[in-house]
């Protein structure tokens, strides 16, 4: 496999596509499917043998460790869009399944190969606190440099500062979407990030929150954010100066582990 087909921006075009169809409900084999988590490009997808019999096997030569994994191939189509159409008609259960938090496309003339993965659970995640402190190392780092978030330009924004208030409003919705097998911003109850924040007594005048599902490290879940142009908005808005995040896991939820990363500034 070439380094070109590992940087092809049709690859990077689908990917996109991809997030965007993950990224609202769809109806799909007769049943509606909710939004889903967005994915985060992993470059050692790309060098799996997607021709091996068992692509989770494969995998572990790349050194990326999948609890599930699964190549769709598509032969015929010349852009990134045509591909897509046909994701949608013939595979959008593969692409919809909320256990996914990582994958790469490979392309190469009109051969597309879509690889998915669903991580195991990395064994240094720590506790819920140590692990939003590095979703916070993470996304300081993204904020350090400018970026595309889709269409929209960011320049570099100062560091966030954790919030213990911010920290516990997103570990609530972490631990209530696992205990209650759902993948919202809005609780059952109707309350949202503004009223977890106003539970937990920050006092805030701008309010944001990213939630994902799926993603077994702190690295995991800031790249699907970071793939996602409405995530990647919340990560670099300047305007947001604190921050808490946190996951919750359920082994009998649908996807296995949440994470909420919840934004605010003071009033």
């Amino acid at each position: 496999m070439s380094a070109d087909a590992l940087a092809d921006e049709g690859a990077d075009k689908l990917l996109g596509l991809i997030n965007s169809y993950r990224g609202s409900a769809q109806m799909c084999q007769g049943k509606r499917w909710p939004a889903a988590s967005p994915l985060g490009q992993d470059r050692r997808l790309a060098k799996v043998d997607v021709e091996a019999t068992s692509v989770t096997t494969a995998l572990k030569e790349t050194g990326y460790a999948a609890a599930y994994a699964q190549v769709v191939t598509l032969q015929g189509p010349d852009n990134a869009e045509s591909a897509m159409k046909l994701l949608e008609d013939r595979y959008c259960s593969a692409v919809l399944n909320p256990r996914l938090a990582d994958a790469a496309v490979v392309h190469a003339a009109s051969r597309w190969s879509v690889v998915l993965a669903q991580p195991l659970l990395a064994p240094q995640l720590g506790d819920w606190k140590e692990a939003g402190r590095a979703v916070l190392q993470l996304v300081n780092a993204a904020r350090k440099q400018s970026r595309n978030c889709g269409k929209q330009h960011f320049g570099a924004a100062p560091a966030l500062r954790w919030n213990d208030r911010l920290a516990a409003a997103a570990l609530a919705h972490s631990r209530d979407m696992a205990q209650q097998n759902y993948f919202e911003h809005q609780a059952p109850d109707g309350s949202e990030v503004g009223d977890r924040a106003d539970r937990e007594g920050y006092r805030w005048r701008h309010i944001g929150e990213n939630i994902a599902t799926g993603q077994g490290s702190a690295q995991q879940v800031v790249a699907g954010w970071l793939a996602s142009p409405h995530h990647c908005a919340n990560i670099m808005d300047p305007a947001f100066t604190d921050t808490g995040a946190a996951y919750a896991t359920q082994i009998k939820s649908r996807t296995g582990i949440y994470w909420t990363q919840v934004f605010g500034a003071r009033r």
